[in-house]
């Protein structure tokens, strides 16, 4: 449920930037398990905190294991139900819109499928970006768009997408988690929250 912003306001929201997994596609396959397997095939009783940065590390042949399992995970993956009604949203509002996520690119736009062109633009881990919780990719979509940090929205469900927000200076919104500036349930509530900030 939304409040009132709480963030001053003079300026119009320009850009929307989504995580990807729990965001807008809902996974069939949890993260955890595929992490899980991952460790299981390569011999490993660890426990890392960063699974992309740890296997890079060990031996950059797992980041082609790691992006299987991505893919295989991304095929039974479905978008959001509201998506659509969002992207028409900001479509008509001429919002950019972005996603950022910490996949791969193959699993990312298995995972969007035919959504994968309503994006203006779409950052992986393949596109050479500091991955989050780094707010270099978020600061590069800034630069891309000529967009001011608080006319921007970070929308993820981790605290990965809130932190690299709060650091490039956006207006953070948590999925079911309630680290960001406001909290939402389902991505249908940005259109609310948007209506309320560019009021």
């Amino acid at each position: 449920m939304l409040n009132e912003p709480r963030v001053c306001r003079d300026v119009k929201i320009q850009l929307i930037i989504f995580d990807l997994d729990e965001t807008i596609v809902e996974n069939a396959i949890p993260f955890a398990e595929m992490r899980a397997r991952i460790l299981a095939k390569i011999g490993s009783t660890d426990n890392p905190l960063h699974l992309y940065e740890y296997l890079k590390e060990r031996d950059e042949k797992y980041l082609k294991l790691l992006e299987q399992e991505e893919v295989r995970r991304a095929k039974k993956a479905r978008t959001v139900e509201s998506l659509p009604k969002v992207l028409e949203y900001l479509r008509e509002q001429g919002i950019k819109k972005a996603v950022l996520t910490r996949n791969s690119k193959k699993a990312t736009l298995i995972a969007l499928r035919d959504y994968a062109k309503e994006f203006d633009a779409i950052i992986t881990r393949d596109d050479g970006l500091k991955p989050k919780p780094s707010d270099e990719a978020v600061r590069y979509l800034l630069r891309k768009f000529r967009v001011k940090s608080k006319e921007c929205i970070v929308v993820g469900d981790y605290d990965y997408d809130i932190v690299a927000g709060k650091r490039a200076g956006c207006i953070t919104v948590g999925v079911k988690m309630d680290k960001g500036d406001y909290r939402i349930e389902d991505i249908e509530e940005i259109i609310k929250l948007i209506s309320q900030l560019n009021k």
